[in-house]
């Protein structure tokens, strides 16, 4: 018996490793092509007003159009070290409306810091872990754990002109691929 629940369970993953690969980056998305110059400083990028436009597609469903505003600000928090008085540290909150497809409205926010030259770390709602993120040239990418184990990794690649951004972003469960976001993000002027 255990044998067969085996053999149904690696079905299932064969299965699903199929339909992954009809999950792919939508198309219509202008890509961006990776940089060394301008780097991708998420402060400067996020502060203001910017609107982001494309397309989810997910296993087994139709495209779905997404939008996105975004409203970002920086804040000065204390940190809290224990036994010295660390100096404050930035933030930067990013908060956004997200209209997906039919769906009603849903609002969600983003808290980054940075830890290191390039490296940040923080929160968002809806996220079950910390979000970590790295920045390389013109590339931030960003990875956190969504309800039922979900793992999302985005790519946002800057424009040479530091006014728009492509943002590829991969959700999977157990290494397989089951939704791709393909999304442009423009400063608001």
């Amino acid at each position: 018996m255990a044998r067969h629940a085996g053999l149904g369970f690696a079905a299932a993953l064969a299965g699903a490793g199929l339909l992954s690969a009809c999950v792919s980056v939508p198309q219509g998305l202008a890509p961006v092509a990776y940089a060394e110059a301008p780097r991708f400083d998420p402060f400067t990028f996020f502060a203001g007003t910017s609107e982001g436009t494309g397309t989810m597609s997910k296993v087994g469903s139709e495209p779905i159009p997404v939008r996105v505003t975004s409203r970002g600000r920086m804040e000065t928090e204390a940190r809290r070290e224990a036994g010295w008085a660390a100096p404050p540290r930035r933030v930067l909150v990013l908060d956004q409306i997200v209209h997906e497809g039919d769906k009603p409205a849903r609002t969600r926010k983003w808290r980054i810091h940075e830890v290191a030259p390039g490296r940040y770390e923080g929160t968002l709602s809806g996220a079950i872990s910390p979000v970590s993120g790295r920045a390389e040239g013109n590339r931030l990418v960003l990875e956190f754990t969504i309800k039922d184990s979900f793992k999302v990794r985005q790519e946002l690649t800057l424009s040479a002109d530091g006014r728009r951004a492509a943002n590829v972003m991969t959700v999977s469960q157990l290494g397989i691929k089951v939704a791709v976001l393909a999304e442009d993000i423009r400063k608001a002027p």
